[in-house]
């Protein structure tokens, strides 16, 4: 994929998950990369069928569409959820409250020509999908590093969300590695 300065982005309404309408407004070249960094188990904590996303041609199409988003929703800022990663930023890019108008916003970027994704499930899938040779060398590198005696317990967790990640996308790991390799990395069932 091109770089994070140049070629194709996506500003994205991430939804999180649950009964209160909160949202976190940014821009990414790759969102399922940015929206791990916010949760580790950011497949179960953001509501994927109701996360939009807005496809543009260059990272300053996404820029002026943010900056025009943020300011739409002023109105509706709010904290960063406790449950986010401090580190990962956006601190001032959360709304409470804000779906509606922002829905309004994405749908009138479709009538502008851009392509737009009312439900990220689909095109998440598809970049996971396409990333399966990654996820197949990392679970074999944990594999060899627990029997060289050196994965740690927060690499077997890391292991464990992404090998949930893909599960979540409706991907078998099965086929990857052998029964006693998902056994040793607990990823069986």
């Amino acid at each position: 994929m091109a770089s994070s300065r140049h070629g194709p982005a996506f500003l994205y309404v991430l939804r999180m998950s649950g009964a209160e309408d909160l949202l976190k407004v940014g821009l990414t070249a790759d969102p399922v990369a940015r929206w791990s960094g916010f949760h580790r188990r950011w497949f179960e904590a953001f509501d994927l069928e109701r996360t939009l996303l807005v496809e543009t041609e260059t990272r300053g199409d996404a820029q002026r569409l943010e900056t025009a988003l943020h300011r739409t929703l002023k109105a509706y800022g709010c904290p960063v959820p406790l449950t986010m990663r401090a580190f990962a930023g956006g601190a001032t890019e959360w709304y409470r409250g804000a779906s509606a108008a922002a829905r309004e916003f994405v749908v009138r970027c479709e009538a502008d020509g851009f392509t737009v994704h009312m439900d990220a499930r689909p095109h998440v899938a598809g970049r996971l999908g396409a990333q399966r040779h990654v996820v197949a060398s990392v679970l074999d590198q944990a594999v060899r590093n627990d029997r060289d005696g050196v994965l740690t317990p927060e690499e077997i967790e890391a292991v464990r969300d992404l090998a949930d990640a893909h599960r979540a996308f409706g991907f078998d790991l099965s086929d990857m590695l052998p029964a006693d390799a998902l056994a040793i990395l607990r990823l069986h069932g």
